[in-house]
């Protein structure tokens, strides 16, 4: 879950611009949006850290965003960036504000992989994170983490991959610096390899974020490292599906106790599937070959442990069309949740938000959009879900970018944000979690 801190830091991670990755086949870019939550005039500042840690100095950014607005950065844009800049970035703000980052590769053909990711707060930063999908050349994905120092000190980072024990390490990491993991070159890992794994940052504080890239196949799924506040019992998971418009997702769990537990996944549609969990370790339920669910299928789940707090992610894949998302289960429900990117139109790009009522009494949900324009929902009982789809929302004007606002009448829900672009042009299929909002 993405908390918003007001009147301090919210942490970015950013993938490489204007850099090529290892098989020189693509380049890649990042942009990020900040959403000011309060009615009052954000003042803000972009600090940019180079791969060694160091401040670029050139290309720090004050700005202001108006009160209950959203801005777009494109490091692209930015031309005190130097060329091949591959780093992070420090988003310091006097008013509380929410940020998610989008990352962008493209090869020589203009075809394209994305993914999109929350921004932390200092908050969420700890000295372990939790890596519910690491692979390795699993069907075509390999993983690569991207490991930030949000700390104030230097700091030495472990990563411990189960099963199989498999370690990563980085020393020395400088405050602000980010260190990326490729688990094409993890030592010993074998080929073919998938599992969760544990970061440990001793006296430190660190976020983390994933990318799971099948370079061949054209596609990238991205999610949020957890830190322990951001596990529980009970974990809510809006969107699942059965080969819905060609969609199938699986849920990836990690057992983040010291003990085992038994996981049990609750569809809405009535079926359930259970499986026991050694202590961090993982499993892998997948929707597209579950035949308790319909042949055609769009609903959504609550995950229950036992014994032991749990996290999963959520992985979103059309294979004919070749787009894949991904998204955290949530561990907290709130009663406002706000989407810094919405879209309807936007060079191509649509946005969906996805709504779950988690309460036990019926309620309504409103989306309300930084033009003022809002929707409502139709009543929903409890786990039932709703679909606010800006394609078809045509008070949003032709080509808009904003942001959302999304409530249930008081009572506690969980949300997610689907951006979709236009056919052909790769995989531009990107998900984020809503964030919880004061």
């Amino acid at each position: 879950m993405r908390k918003v801190m007001s009147a301090t830091l919210i942490v970015l991670v950013l993938a490489a611009l204007a850099a090529t990755t290892a098989s020189a086949q693509f380049t890649s870019v990042t942009s990020f949006q900040v959403q000011n939550l309060s009615s009052t005039t954000a003042n803000i500042q972009l600090v940019f850290y180079d791969t060694n840690g160091n401040e670029v100095t050139a290309a720090t950014l004050s700005d202001q965003i108006s009160g209950n607005s959203s801005k777009l950065y494109t490091q692209s844009n930015n031309t005190n960036l130097p060329t091949g800049f591959n780093g992070s970035v420090v988003v310091s703000s006097d008013q509380p504000v929410a940020a998610i980052g989008v990352q962008e590769a493209k090869n020589a053909s203009n075809q394209v992989y994305q993914g999109t990711y929350g921004g932390f707060s200092a908050e969420q930063a700890s000295d372990k994170f939790y890596l519910p999908t690491v692979m390795k050349a699993f069907y075509g994905y390999t993983t690569e983490i991207s490991v930030q120092n949000a700390g104030t000190a230097n700091v030495n980072v472990t990563i411990t991959y189960s099963p199989g024990g498999y370690t990563d390490s980085y020393t020395g990491l400088k405050p602000g610096q980010v260190h990326r993991f490729n688990n094409a070159s993890t030592p010993s890992m074998p080929n073919n390899y998938i599992g969760a794994a544990i970061i440990t940052a001793p006296g430190g504080q660190v976020v983390a974020v994933v990318n799971q890239n099948n370079v061949s196949a054209l596609q990238q799924q991205t999610y949020e490292g957890f830190s322990s506040a951001a596990s529980g019992p009970t974990l809510y998971a809006p969107v699942l599906m059965r080969n819905f418009y060609g969609f199938n997702t699986s849920v990836q769990v990690q057992n983040i106790g010291t003990g085992s537990t038994s996981v049990t996944i609750h569809y809405s549609n009535g079926s359930s599937k259970t499986q026991s969990l050694a202590a961090g370790a993982g499993y892998l339920f997948t929707q597209g070959n579950d035949t308790a669910l319909p042949s055609t299928w769009i609903g959504s789940a609550y995950i229950t442990s036992t014994s032991q707090n749990i996290v999963a992610v959520v992985n979103q894949q059309n294979t004919t069309a070749g787009k894949a998302a991904s998204y955290n289960a949530f561990a907290t429900t709130a009663v406002k949740f706000v989407g810094p990117n919405v879209m309807r139109g936007f060079y191509g790009f649509n946005t969906s938000v996805q709504v779950q009522n988690v309460s036990t009494t019926a309620t309504t949900c409103t989306a309300t959009f930084s033009n003022g324009t809002s929707q409502t929902s139709p009543s929903l009982s409890q786990y039932a879900t709703y679909l606010f789809t800006q394609q078809n929302n045509a008070a949003l004007g032709t080509s808009f970018i904003g942001s959302v606002t999304i409530t249930c009448g008081g009572k506690q829900f969980v949300a997610i944000v689907n951006q979709d672009g236009p056919a052909g042009k790769g995989d531009n299929a990107m998900a984020y979690n809503a964030i919880p909002a004061p």
